[in-house]
């Protein structure tokens, strides 16, 4: 019958760990007990570069402890018994082999595993960052997932070149180029970071050639409203409601997309953007006009328990990816050149005919173009509500919706 091996407190650089050496057996590991303390080291005299790991929770695992540089290094070779002992010293050999070279084992597996990482292996730890770090950070997930992800994503990071970054923004600047510019600061940050970690030498997309931002005035013309309205009750949902949300309050696409029940008080027909999404990072109250409460009920019906007013429908978090549905519907309206982001535009130009002062507008739409407008949110707040009201009724046609 064996009998279980107890861990012994010997001499050891490591006064705190517990260490002891016999020839390892596979018998004699799985004899080994749990140490009182986290972790407990048998050396191997047969190959006295190898060690057993044993924590208090039982597990156990192979390491070769040898000196780099003159410094003593612990590398993992793998966990017991998925590993065996004959492989583990034959690892452990080569291991000091290498060292015995002049070279440094740590590194090279370190240099492996950098080579096999992709860019979206980066992603997690990022963002992560970014949620300690930046209030705005939702606006560079929805980037990550709709723009960098889809194109880089699976790119092996050692591999991601100057090329295919500069490739990226060409792409989506050929009809976004202000989207093109944010997006292009977003990689770049990405890489900095991949750097400052140590899994990159240089940052390939740094100074990358950036689009002319030029103010853009394409409004919806009278003669293409009607057919738009037409189009985008055409669409499936949830785009449709999505559409009809931007055309209803003229908000920002990001805004809409990550629109939270938390954020909207039906009642009160206000809708508070929170700091870490407004573009202003100030939170925002955005009044809501009758079709858009309307529709904000219709959409509870359909969103039941979700925390998104408009939740992703193949997993966690929000919707994303607005290009494609907006596509259909422009090639349905037969419309050209025009960006989601000019419905906002148009909302704004169509409270201006209404008369409505520019602290209205601000408050209407959440912008802070005027310094003061918040000064005016609660003051304005229904001026505002009553300008945008005009503004949707002009720019809408009647909606099956409404009814």
């Amino acid at each position: 019958m064996s009998t279980a091996l107890s861990l012994t407190r010997l001499p050891s650089p490591s006064k705190r760990t517990p260490t002891t050496r016999l020839k390892l057996t596979e018998q004699r590991i799985a004899n080994l007990v749990k140490p009182r303390v986290s972790l407990a080291y048998v050396y191997d005299t047969v190959t006295p570069s190898l060690a057993i790991r044993v924590a208090s929770t039982g597990g156990r695992s192979f390491v070769v402890v040898k000196k780099i540089n003159g410094t003593t290094q612990r590398i993992t070779l793998g966990r017991y018994p998925g590993l065996r002992l004959d492989d583990a010293r034959q690892a452990a050999r080569t291991i000091a082999g290498e060292i015995a070279k002049g070279d440094n084992p740590v590194a090279l597996r370190k240099a492996a595993r950098a080579r096999k990482a992709k860019l979206s292996d980066l992603w997690p730890a990022y963002l992560s960052h970014l949620k300690q770090r930046n209030r705005t950070w939702r606006r560079d997930k929805q980037r990550w997932e709709t723009e960098v992800s889809p194109a880089l994503g699976k790119k092996a990071l050692a591999e991601l070149s100057r090329s295919d970054c500069q490739g990226l923004i060409d792409r989506i600047g050929a009809d976004r180029p202000i989207a093109a510019n944010r997006v292009a600061a977003f990689l770049s940050a990405l890489l900095n970071f991949a750097v400052r970690s140590d899994r990159l030498a240089v940052n390939p997309a740094r100074g990358l050639i950036r689009f002319q931002e030029t103010s853009r005035s394409r409004v919806l013309k009278s003669d293409e409203l009607e057919n738009l309205m037409k189009a985008i009750e055409a669409e499936r949902e949830p785009w449709v409601s999505v559409f009809l949300m931007l055309m209803f309050t003229g908000a920002r696409r990001g805004s809409v997309l990550s629109l939270r029940w938390e954020d909207i008080d039906l009642g009160a027909a206000i809708w508070t953007i929170p700091a870490e999404v407004a573009k202003n990072k100030t939170a925002t109250p955005i009044p809501l006009t009758e079709p858009a409460v309307k529709l904000l009920q219709q959409q509870l019906e359909r969103a039941a328990g979700e925390p998104w007013v408009f939740p992703s429908a193949i997993g966690a978090g929000h919707l994303v990816g607005l290009p494609k549905a907006w596509a259909r519907v422009l090639r349905r309206a037969e419309i050209k050149n025009l960006r989601i982001h000019d419905i906002r535009r148009s909302v704004g130009t169509a409270m201006a005919r209404t008369g409505a002062s520019p602290h209205v507008i601000a408050t209407g739409l959440g912008h802070r173009s005027i310094a003061s407008a918040r000064a005016y949110v609660r003051l304005a707040g229904e001026d505002a509500r009553q300008a945008l009201s005009e503004a949707v009724a002009s720019l809408t046609t009647a909606s099956p919706r409404d009814g």
